[in-house]
């Protein structure tokens, strides 16, 4: 991650990152062992730009999901799984599953070298690892991404990987194609953008719960120009407003199944995790209660009653989480969201310097939810107070009239389904949301990567002293930056109500 550099905001990003991938050879691959099963999915992780000016042009490329068999899902894995390793350290169903993909991408059996290399950094994530893949026979070379549970036991376990990676199987799997197909046999192509076709490609996907075992294989969608926002900037207009209408179509496609093909859409009403997650994971209670702490701390002397309402936020925000997850809370205008809908779960495209498509990344929290999460959660947690200010309500109407011109067309009817005056009740009734998002996220974002804790060592230290490794929320770095940007979200959640 390179320094911030500041914006105008129409300014886009470049990245700094290697086109090609640099490998060491490792033996070469053995057969595949018949009992990997397979399942459908996939998401693309990119490294951050280094700043927000586009030096290049950059191509289109449709992402689209294989859709394979699922195992059945498993509630919880087992514990205290040690991963077989090969001797370049990679675990052993890894590059089993890589091996599996090979021929099926024209590699010939027994002949072509599989490299790995790791594809994501210190402070990347909680609860995956990503490592990048070069097959190679000869002249031909397929890189590629690989998504498993943290090799590490103990981050494994103290995060509860397993449940979260079978919903995402199962978002890549089963839902996704659904969707798509919907959308196919009402006229609607990938081809035409109007439609939501917009994940990662996916190789290869299968969990195995019992061995704690689970790899995603997806396209490298930085080798096809794709660029993340550098998430120390934040968002500016045209990325937002790619997303906006992105969200909308998302969940127009939502209420179009839901009402059209009710017994379809049932297996799409997946129960919320962030409130089971952060109610019963210890690291996750004290990283929320430290946040709360923290951002009491950015208001003016002045503002007592706006450190009032923090403080009895506190008091409440598991119970406020587990109300506002809920479907009941929303019905009937509840949708599949995306969930975690934040700048470095998605990836855009450009033509000459200017964003042209988003690609939605990481559906581990995919949930049957309020509309307005997804949309609460992105605005408050990845944009300013001047962007708020000059943008919000017209953030609103783009994504309604996403969803509207959608849901027209795959035969619905907006009116009756989710009309405007309901999104404006559901952001109402949903608002706390969107502060108790930013309050866990904008340290992160006001923290450069290698601030962060490493999570292997914060997980082992946890494991033997119970002590969470919670700096990064105590001691930002960028501690101008975080009191600006703490401070402005909460007098904004107050000023439209939601607090």
């Amino acid at each position: 991650m390179g320094e911030e550099t500041p914006v105008q905001e129409e300014s886009v990003l470049s990245s700094t990152v290697e086109e090609q991938v640099v490998t060491e050879p490792i033996a070469s691959v053995e057969p595949v062992s018949e009992e990997v099963k397979l399942a459908a999915e996939v998401e693309a992780v990119a490294l951050s730009a280094e700043d927000n000016t586009v030096e290049e042009t950059f191509q289109d490329v449709e992402p689209e999901v294989r859709t394979v068999e699922v195992q059945p899902a498993i509630d919880s894995a087992a514990t205290g799984v040690t991963y077989q390793k090969r001797s370049d350290g990679m675990p052993q169903f890894m590059y089993d599953a890589v091996a599996k993909i090979a021929p099926e991408q024209g590699f010939t059996p027994g002949q072509f070298e599989i490299n790995f290399e790791s594809g994501s950094g210190k402070g990347d994530g909680f609860v995956a690892e990503m490592f990048r893949a070069a097959i190679t026979e000869g002249d031909r070379k397929l890189v590629v991404l690989c998504k498993i549970p943290p090799i590490n036991d103990a981050r494994r376990q103290q995060f509860g990987s397993m449940p979260i990676f079978d919903r995402e199987v199962t978002a890549y799997s089963n839902l996704l194609p659904i969707m798509y197909e919907f959308q196919r046999e009402k006229g609607i192509t990938e081809e035409m953008n109007i439609g939501f076709f917009n994940a990662p490609q996916c190789y290869l996907a299968y969990v195995d719960a019992p061995k704690e075992e689970s790899v995603i294989i997806m396209d490298d969608l930085r080798l096809k120009d794709y660029r993340m926002w550098n998430k120390m900037v934040p968002v500016n207009y045209e990325h937002a407003r790619l997303l906006m209408i992105q969200l909308g179509r998302l969940h127009a496609v939502s209420l179009a199944l839901k009402d059209q093909r009710p017994e379809v859409f049932e297996q799409f009403k997946v129960p919320d995790p962030l409130s089971a997650m952060m109610g019963a994971n210890e690291g996750f209670t004290m990283m929320m209660n430290l946040s709360i702490d923290r951002a009491t701390t950015v208001l003016e002397p002045h503002e007592e009653k706006a450190r009032q309402k923090l403080i009895k936020l506190k008091e409440t925000m598991f119970d406020d989480i587990a109300t506002i997850t809920s479907p009941d809370y929303a019905e009937p205008y509840a949708v599949l969201g995306h969930g975690d809908c934040w700048i470095n779960n998605m990836i855009y495209s450009y033509k000459r310097g200017v964003p042209t498509g988003v690609v939605l990344l990481d559906w581990q929290i995919c949930r049957y939810v309020s509309p307005a999460l997804d949309l609460l959660y992105f605005i408050f947690g990845c944009t300013d107070e001047a962007f708020r200010r000059q943008h919000y309500d017209e953030m609103i109407r783009i994504y309604y009239d996403s969803l509207k011109q959608l849901l027209e067309k795959l035969g619905g009817d907006p009116s009756r389904q989710f009309p405007y005056t309901a999104l404006l009740r559901q952001l109402k009734a949903c608002g706390k949301f969107g502060i108790l998002m930013a309050v866990f996220m904008v340290p992160m974002l006001c923290t450069e990567n290698q601030d962060l804790p490493d999570m292997d060592e914060a997980a082992e230290k946890y494991k033997e002293s119970q002590e969470f490794d919670t700096s990064f929320i105590a001691n930002v770095k960028s501690e101008d930056k975080y009191k600006s940007r703490m401070a402005a979200v909460i007098r904004d959640v107050i000023r439209y109500g939601y607090l």
